[in-house]
């Protein structure tokens, strides 16, 4: 489709794969408020004098396991959406947790639209991919540490 990019990433996790996706839907399921909202924060972390300095932004996120397929057992469907107004994207993809040899590794693999049009395509080809992968993988190492911990 027009206008949208790809983003892909992994991380290696200690554990197997069906430990990995339990611990995976409890996080999810531990983001949620009273009204079944889930929210997390996206970080980009930025390089410069200031080490540790990072852009966020809150996001409503559903993460859920597709039911009735065997096969998709380690298999997460994942959106996300900026609350508010901002630079990020919305995110459309899977979560899928591979088995590695008594460890898993998690890949996020989906597409979003970059923000504002052709003027946000343009940046999007400039920088803002990069900033993408930097906020992905930001995201698998939160992942990875909900899991391990």
């Amino acid at each position: 489709m027009r206008g949208m990019t790809r983003l892909r990433d992994a991380i290696s996790v200690d554990g197997s794969a069906e430990q990995s996706m339990l611990r995976l839907e409890q996080f999810f399921e531990s983001l949620r408020d009273r009204n079944g909202v889930a929210r997390l924060r996206l970080r980009v972390p930025t390089n410069g004098p200031a080490d540790g300095l990072a852009l966020d932004r809150e996001v409503r996120v559903e993460a859920r396991r597709p039911r009735g397929e065997a096969s998709l057992n380690d298999l997460m469907l994942i959106t996300w959406v900026p609350e508010g107004t901002g630079v990020f994207p919305a995110f459309e993809g899977i979560l899928i947790v591979r088995s590695e040899n008594g460890t898993s590794s998690i890949e996020l693999d989906g597409t979003y639209t970059a923000p504002f049009g052709t003027a946000g395509q343009v940046f999007d080809a400039a920088i803002g991919h990069r900033i993408a992968e930097s906020t992905a993988r930001e995201l698998l190492k939160d992942l990875k540490a909900a899991i391990e911990a």
